[in-house]
């Protein structure tokens, strides 16, 4: 009788335990605005006469001095677990998308432009000074990612590619959060990105194909490059969270 009590009461402890944690877990996704700096940023893009080469300030995307985007848009989700109940400091892991581009009118009533696009996948911390139990609260986090990063230039369909390559970098942002239902909140928020900080290239081989090229992102004397090619960028964005009980 006394092993049956026994095995009771660790089966009630064992629920106890497994719903305290899901109550630590969350899931949230934004949407939103991004701005190229550095390098990734650009604005003059040409097309030459035959219209199968687009030039940004007259040099190729293999070799351009800076990736010619202007404007962009993310998508990023989080899966948290609050190292405390009330949430002061939780562990992310993040799998997001963000998109640079720019688009200019071209000839033949075709626009022509550029895309440089990141799938990247992160851990990091978030910290929330007053916890995630007030109706409104703020929080700071920071990730290291591991992007995979691709573009392409276009006009009427795709003209020169990059193949997808990895780097590595970090996020970092602050969101102002509004909790209105125990399970359910939302937030504003703000993030810088380094996506290619760290593993940069020189990447001297000559491409196969004319169209397919690969990403150099590290300056040498014979590249082509004549500085480092950095890819950063701001984010502004709306999301929910969605807490676990």
């Amino acid at each position: 009788m006394l092993s049956r009590n026994k095995l009771f009461v660790f089966l009630l402890s064992a629920v106890c335990i497994n719903v305290h944690s899901q109550s630590r877990i969350e899931i949230s996704f934004n949407v939103g605005y991004s701005k190229p700096l550095l390098e990734a940023h650009g604005t003059n893009l040409t097309i030459n006469s035959t219209e199968d080469q687009i030039f940004i300030d007259g040099k190729r995307l293999l070799v351009s001095d800076n990736l010619g985007a202007e404007a962009g848009y993310g998508v990023q989700s989080f899966l948290k677990y609050s190292f405390t109940k009330s949430g002061f400091v939780k562990a992310l892991l993040n799998i997001g998308y963000n998109n640079l581009f720019s688009v200019h009118p071209g000839p033949s009533d075709f626009d022509i432009g550029v895309r440089i696009q990141s799938f990247s996948l992160g851990t990091g911390a978030e910290i929330s000074p007053l916890g995630h139990d007030k109706k409104v609260y703020p929080v700071i986090y920071g990730l290291l990612r591991v992007n995979f990063i691709g573009g392409e230039t276009f006009h009427k369909a795709g003209l020169d590619f990059f193949k997808v390559t990895p780097r590595y970098g970090y996020l970092a942002g602050l969101n102002l959060n509004y909790r209105f239902k125990k399970t359910l909140g939302m937030f504003l928020g703000y993030s810088y990105s380094y996506d290619n900080l760290w593993n940069r290239q020189t990447d001297e081989k000559t491409p196969n194909d004319a169209h397919v090229i690969v990403f150099r992102d590290k300056a040498s004397p014979t590249n082509g490059l004549t500085h480092d090619r950095r890819i950063a960028y701001w984010s502004l964005y709306l999301g929910m969270n969605f807490f676990f009980k």
